[in-house]
């Protein structure tokens, strides 16, 4: 049965003005990632790049079909002359709802194909948990898909069980992936990190793992509020979905803002030394091209003074 309508207009507007608020923020990283990594020389991971090239330019699209949405649901004479006619219009199939749902599914495709592949990365190019968390990705993607199909079938409706049951299970396997990948790139850095500060007195990972936890957290946690939402029936759950496409944008720009300015940087990198030291060999987690490497197994002490120092490198967390 549907849900009361007579709410749905203000959560609407509600939605989008968050995501307007979200995609100024996403803007203002956007601008510092630029201004911090040319003036400080960086070279971000051409995939991060892409993907943050990716990411504000379905942003954009999103919030100016938000924006076209709200005016033909709120200005029309046609559809504000009839009893509940924008609260019907904001959950009908239209063709400026189905694309924002698409360039939804669009956002959060790269956002998870990020994530995995900084799990590939971390984990020095294995493939044993890519492919698990590939498959879990294609039928979190096909769940989402199959509702929104759902929905623009003159049959079905935003809240029929059939498109509830999709838009759960899809909900159900973005949130378990999101949150095991997040899982197992912070337990990598936090095994090698206790590896090396056994050698050095110092956990260069600790900066790595936490931005990874802390892009982790906002995305999953958001996650969750929807899928409470949408199990407790709520229509509010479906709304949020305006502010979710920008959340899956501000994660990679933060990532280039944190490196732009140097707050990965903490214990990532240590000076150049005449002293014999100990040098490490790199760990491929490659989130910038820069000469930057982190260690992972120790060389000799006769390397070490073929070198004269330690370098570290910050590439894919």
């Amino acid at each position: 049965m549907h849900p009361p309508l007579q709410n749905l207009d203000r959560m609407f507007i509600v939605s989008v003005w968050l995501e307007s608020v979200v995609y100024g923020i996403n803007c203002v990283l956007l601008f510092a990632c630029i201004y911090t990594l040319v003036n400080q020389n960086r070279r971000p991971h051409r995939v991060l790049v892409a993907s943050c090239i990716f990411h504000i330019s379905v942003s954009t699209a999103h919030t100016v079909i938000s924006l076209l949405l709200s005016l033909q649901g709120f200005t029309t004479p046609s559809i504000t002359s009839v009893p509940n006619g924008s609260n019907i219009y904001v959950v009908s199939p239209t063709s400026f709802m189905l694309t924002n749902l698409s360039l939804f599914l669009l956002n959060v495709l790269a956002q998870d194909l990020l994530l995995i592949w900084r799990l590939y990365v971390v984990w020095n190019h294995s493939w044993k948990f890519v492919i698990p968390s590939l498959i879990l990705e294609v039928a979190h993607i096909a769940c989402a898909s199959v509702a929104v199909f759902l929905i623009s079938r003159p049959d079905e409706y935003l809240f029929s069980h059939n498109v509830q049951a999709f838009g759960k299970a899809s909900w159900s396997l973005g949130l378990f992936l999101n949150t095991g990948i997040t899982c197992g790139i912070a337990y990598r850095l936090w095994v090698k990190g206790r590896e090396v500060s056994d050698l050095t007195g110092r956990n260069v990972y600790k900066a790595a793992m936490f931005t990874i936890i802390e892009s982790g957290t906002l995305t999953a946690g958001f996650t969750l509020i929807m899928f409470a939402l949408d199990v407790a029936g709520s229509p509010s759950g479906f709304m949020a979905f305006n502010v979710y496409v920008q959340l899956a944008t501000t994660t990679p720009l933060l990532i280039i803002t944190r490196l732009g300015l140097g707050l990965t940087s903490i214990g990532t990198h240590f000076e150049k030394s005449t002293s014999p030291t100990v040098t490490f060999a790199p760990v491929q987690i490659d989130v910038s091209e820069d000469s930057c490497t982190y260690p992972m197994a120790p060389m000799s002490p006769f390397a070490a003074r073929k070198t004269g120092s330690m370098q570290s490198f910050y590439r894919g967390a």
